[in-house]
């Protein structure tokens, strides 16, 4: 068995540590392309990751406690390994690297033996790394957020010695993440379905306690993992929905909601506010349909080429044999489609061979082996050096108010994405990212100095003809190493500084550079700076259309029911019959009843569905805004069932879950909704859709649920399946608690 021993890793130690015996390669992993899930033959549960690129140009990912493997199971304590941490020169080879927590260095107000450390998110703020986790479980009063930190991504950790919220202020504390501002304002998100929902509260400038009181920003039983970034003006709020942890009935699902602040009101692309009574939601991703399932609590990175990239955790539902302490990580490419992400434009998590994130410059270095790769230029001497912190760094102590440049051998052209970490070492220096370069008397340069002005000018004949600056706030320290890059395209250089490349820019601007320059390099004047990371790759391609919503087609009369009369040829029951045909709609009471088979079997009003590809469409009138529901165990549901036999169904429906009406996709029977599916904004009245198609592999029949609040705009949400075999029978359900009516208009099938 793996002893955890080998987790005694320093800052000082980051070499390759074996985890068990390898598992084969993907056969698809080919050059140049990955498979999910990633590090795979590390680790068979990486779960709630969080991702950095460190100050030594490596990636570093950090998980929820876990046994890491099947054959360490974690039966004892001490073979847990406490917020695991891993390591990557390109986004898909990994290697282990230690942990955050021991029996040493835990933090000692929690009770060790009894607390479970999860969620881990980690940042860098002014040269050190910041990690906020969960500590849950018996261990203390209640679930509570903690903070450590460390002078490398790979530790050593030093937790604070106290969570960061010390009141009980209703929330469920677990899964944290940190946005900075680019006033240098902090901001913690946390929260985990229940009344209180996802909320946000400002932070001290340390970021180690509240500042005030927090606010509401994902309703209640909406959602948890919040994750934000800020894009073009815009704060954009992450968080992952119902079903996190049930491998045979898993959703969980990723939307995002955006604000114009970063405490909010967030809104989806709909316009709809996520903590109205009807929370909105844009879906970033959900199910597809393949193996993975439960795919949510999601980070965000980017490669070298400027592509973002998303990291979730999910189950394999083909997968029975499971390791303790949750789901492996997955990783797909993350589109910004006409301002909202989305993953692989809309087809949600891969599974087989992927084109790999761009892990390597097409020119750069990490000045681990001196200055190989670049020459010099202008009056300054460039020299190597080297810390813990980011190994190997370039420097120049040029004084001279002419540039010293250092400038790739092989220099790009055209649209390039720019990167380097830097910092001021005295206060007359200016250390400089090249955007464009000619010669020393023709150039494009973004600097920054040592009292935090990003300042890009370009010079020709020597004079500068443009400048445009920016000033970061005054918390940021330039004598720490922050990131500088630069993304080119079309002749239209946008530079940003942040701390780390983690979507929080600190100062950004945008300025013309000649096309005919060429690309890349670094620069410094006036006084001693210091250069890391410096690399140069060809812009990513952006993905600007997602992929066609199912196409409906026409209508199989055949098979649609108007209620235009009681006889409802065609139709059949599962159970009792119920409900009735009145006006020219089926009107049906929600039984006290459901499909779970824990206490009455609820009745289900049936038909046979044609072969193959086809849509169920319903219209539906449910006054889930009246809220009937006494106890938990009442949830009033009413929409379309897909039925093999009730432990082999799912059925659309919308239902008043707590505090918020949401439509669910109803992957299991019971009443109280955990592992189910939204899908979609709620309302009274409602369209609902399942699609059915038949996996040519696997022979399952797979349904996709899409919901409309006017009958022509729809959401496609996820999908699940049923078994292969019997052909699923569609009809309607109304259960789950008595008190409401539920009213069809119309079952339509179309093409």
């Amino acid at each position: 068995m793996l002893r955890k021993k080998l987790a005694a890793v320093t800052a000082a130690v980051l070499g390759v540590l074996a985890i068990g015996p390898p598992v084969a390669a993907d056969p698809g992993d080919e050059p140049g392309t990955y498979a999910n899930h990633i590090m795979d033959d590390l680790a068979d549960a990486f779960s709630d990751p969080s991702i950095i690129q460190g100050k030594d140009g490596y990636w570093y990912a950090y998980a929820t406690q876990t046994s890491l493997r099947k054959d360490n199971r974690g039966g004892e304590w001490d073979d847990q390994y406490f917020m695991p941490i891993m390591r990557s020169a390109d986004l898909v080879d990994w290697e282990y690297v230690g942990e955050v927590f021991s029996r040493d260095n835990h933090p000692h107000w929690r009770d060790f033996d009894k607390t479970y450390y999860w969620a881990p998110d980690v940042r860098y703020m002014n040269g050190r790394y910041y990690l906020y986790y969960a500590a849950a479980g018996g261990g203390g009063p209640r679930n509570q957020i903690g903070l450590a930190t460390a002078p490398t991504p790979a530790g050593p950790w030093t937790d604070i010695g106290q969570p960061v919220i010390a009141e009980d202020d209703g929330a469920n504390q677990i899964d944290p993440a940190v946005f900075v501002d680019d006033d240098g304002s902090k901001y913690l998100y946390y929260g985990s379905f229940k009344n209180a929902g996802v909320r946000a509260v400002e932070l001290n400038a340390e970021g180690t306690a509240p500042v005030g009181e927090s606010v509401q920003v994902v309703g209640a039983r909406q959602g948890e993992a919040p994750y934000v970034v800020e894009r073009e003006g815009w704060y954009y709020l992450f968080y992952s929905g119902l079903g996190c942890c049930e491998r045979e009935k898993g959703g969980y699902p990723v939307f995002v909601g955006r604000s114009e602040s970063p405490l909010g009101p967030f809104t989806d692309a709909e316009g709809d506010s996520l903590t109205g009574l009807y929370p909105g939601g844009t879906i970033v991703n959900s199910p597809n349909g393949n193996r993975w399932v439960a795919s949510g609590h999601s980070a965000n990175v980017v490669d070298h080429s400027g592509q973002d990239w998303i990291l979730v955790n999910g189950f394999d539902r083909f997968e029975e044999d499971l390791t303790w302490g949750g789901r492996p990580t997955l990783m797909d490419r993350l589109d910004w489609v006409d301002g909202w992400p989305t993953v692989n434009a809309g087809a949600w998590s891969s599974d087989g061979p992927q084109t790999a994130p761009v892990g390597t410059w097409d020119a750069g270095s990490r000045f681990e082996d001196g200055l190989a790769g670049f020459d010099t230029a202008g009056p300054g001497r460039w020299k190597t050096g080297e810390d813990d912190l980011s190994g190997g760094y370039a420097r120049s102590a040029a004084n001279s108010p002419n540039p010293s440049f250092l400038l790739p051998e092989a220099p790009l052209s055209g649209d390039v994405r720019l990167e380097s970490d830097v910092r001021v070492t005295d206060d007359r220096g200016r250390a400089g990212l090249v955007l464009a370069y000619q010669d020393s008397r023709n150039n494009a340069v973004a600097w920054i100095d040592a009292d935090g002005l990003l300042s890009v000018e370009v010079k020709r004949h020597g004079r500068v003809t443009d400048r445009v600056q920016a000033q970061v706030h005054d918390g940021a320290d330039p004598s720490t190493w922050h990131a500088l890059t630069a993304e080119i395209a079309s002749g239209t250089a946008h530079v940003e500084l942040s701390a780390a490349l983690l979507g929080m820019p600190l100062a950004e601007v945008d300025v013309a550079v000649p096309d005919d320059w060429a690309r890349g390099g670094a620069a410094s004047t006036r006084g001693a700076a210091e250069i890391d990371n410096l690399g140069a790759t060809a812009l990513y391609e952006p993905v600007t259309e997602r992929v066609a919503d199912p196409e409906v087609g026409d209508l199989i009369a055949d098979y649609s029911e108007e209620f235009d009369d009681a006889e409802l040829a065609g139709w059949d029951w599962f159970g009792a019959a119920d409900g009735q045909v009145e006006d020219g709609s089926y009107v049906w009471p929600t039984q006290d009843a459901d499909l779970s088979g824990k206490g009455t079997m609820a009745s289900a009003l049936l038909r046979d569905a044609p072969e193959g590809t086809y849509t169920v469409e319903t219209k539906l009138h449910l006054p889930i805004s009246e809220d009937p529901a006494v106890d938990e165990s009442q949830r009033p549901q009413a929409g379309l069932v897909a039925f093999q036999s009730p432990e082999d169904s799912i059925h659309l429906a919308p239902v008043r879950n707590g505090p918020s009406g949401q439509v669910l996709l109803w992957i299991g029977r019971d009443r109280i909704p955990w592992p189910e599916m939204q899908v979609g904004t709620a309302a009274d009245e409602m369209w609902l859709r399942l699609r059915h198609t038949v996996d040519p592999d696997t022979g399952e029949h797979l349904f996709q649920a899409a919901t409309s609040r006017d009958g022509e705009h729809y959401v496609w949400g996820g999908v699940w399946q049923l078994p292969e075999g019997v052909d699923p029978q569609i009809g309607l359900v109304s259960m789950a608690g008595e008190g409401l009516t539920a009213t069809f208009e119309y079952v339509r099938f179309y093409e």
